[in-house]
């Protein structure tokens, strides 16, 4: 049962996720900019949000090692929940303190070990969330994990580039020191009120290798040929979004719209937009099974990709601009909740935390490897083409998820 208390929690467990993932992402990159960093040396950093794309092969630790007495006072999950703020907290504000101008290989490597505390964080968060929250309520917390993951970006994002206006960038990553030190306070009473049973859990330690890692912690999931077609599923589903992702900025340019355009209507609308579908997910799959909501989320992003041809042909038309943006993010909103609950819904045994690292790690390779063949297909075919290619693209995951759907048998809730 779904109380206040959990979705609270759930809520927590999103905004610090969203909350630290702009830390090292999109206002990180601001701020080198602002200090006239070369943009061939920004575009480096992209490798240090590397840890998102592999955290599965360290996620073992946090199924199987427990931390002494800590373990014993706080339970297994939360006691590694702890250890993890308060060393990202210590991380962020050592990037505080320093001046990328002057050692920027220096900043790079502090931002890459916020980067691993940050996903690692995530794994913890998204193992512990399958086991305080039943299968069957997974869709509905999805969408509050997804409401609070979008606020905590709007703050560390938007919020931040606003309050680099009247503070230096040293004193705002100051700020996200601390108030990741009280988010932690928070989310520690919450859940020790809580008092679940599975929080005081004493775990087994096992020992895992390569050589039972798909006997021990994948096997659970299912056979391996649905393993495999999950695998591929998961990557090809967000597979579009990426896409478009990679290749949203330049379009916009390329259209016509400024600065202020981009900020207000792609961004801070698009942002509450997605909040907007997220919260549409989570009661659509009170009703409808998360196999079931996929199948129709997908359909109904994919025709709201249409609206960027539409965009294409009309040239600068802020309305329809909002529209699009709206559209576009109300079902990406409503496409991701369905997708983390999918995830989260298939972690099973006692490596969870393995299993959901393993999972979500599909997003990186699907972010990091494909559309770097985005720009190659603008310019040979043009933008219309593209988003007409990426619509195309949708088929073979929406094909997959019923394959999948067949396979399980028993739906999914």
């Amino acid at each position: 049962m779904l109380t206040p208390s959990k979705l609270f929690i759930i809520w927590l467990f999103g905004l610090t996720s969203g909350f630290t993932l702009m830390i090292t992402g999109n206002t990180l990159n601001y701020w080198l900019a602002k200090e006239n960093i070369d943009l061939q040396s920004i575009g480096m950093f992209a490798v240090i949000v590397i840890p998102y794309s592999i955290n599965f092969l360290w996620a073992p630790i946090f199924d199987t090692v427990k931390l002494g007495w800590l373990s014993k006072l706080l339970g297994h999950r939360l006691s590694w929940i702890c250890l993890i703020q308060i060393l990202l907290a210590l991380a962020i504000f050592l990037l505080s303190t320093m001046d990328p101008n002057h050692s920027l290989i220096l900043f790079a490597l502090v931002g890459l070990i916020i980067s691993f505390l940050s996903s690692a964080k995530d794994t913890v968060l998204g193992a512990f969330r399958t086991e305080i929250i039943a299968k069957e309520s997974q869709g509905a917390a999805s969408g509050i994990y997804i409401f609070g993951y979008r606020i905590g970006m709007l703050i560390s994002g938007s919020g931040a580039i606003y309050l680099s206006s009247y503070l230096g960038w040293n004193n705002i990553y100051k700020i996200f020191a601390i108030s990741v030190l009280v988010c932690s306070a928070i989310l520690v009473v919450s859940i020790l009120r809580l008092k679940h049973d599975l929080i005081s859990q004493t775990y087994q330690d096992y020992k895992v290798n390569s050589s039972n890692f798909i006997q021990n912690i994948l096997r659970p999931v299912g056979s391996l040929y649905l393993i495999f077609l999950i695998i591929i599923f998961l990557i090809l589903y967000r597979l579009p979004d990426d896409f478009i992702g990679m290749m949203i900025n330049p379009f916009l340019i390329h259209i016509g719209y400024n600065e202020f355009e981009i900020a207000s209507a792609g961004k801070f609308f698009g942002i509450i937009s997605a909040i907007i579908g997220g919260l549409i997910a989570s009661s659509v799959m009170r009703k409808k099974n998360i196999l079931d909501s996929l199948l129709i989320f997908g359909v109904i992003h994919a025709i709201a990709h249409t609206l960027f041809i539409l965009q294409e042909i009309y040239g600068k038309n802020l309305p329809l601009f909002f529209i699009t943006t709206g559209f576009e993010s109300i079902t990406g909103g409503m496409t991701m909740t369905a997708y983390i609950a999918f995830i989260a819904s298939i972690c099973q045994g006692k490596f969870r935390a393995t299993q959901y690292s393993f999972f979500t790690s599909m997003m990186g390779f699907s972010r990091s490897i494909f559309p770097a063949l985005s720009g190659y297909i603008v310019v040979q075919f043009g933008w219309q083409n593209f988003f007409t290619f990426i619509i195309i693209t949708t088929i073979p995951s929406l094909l997959l998820l019923l394959k999948i759907s067949s396979l399980l048998k028993v739906k999914m809730k």
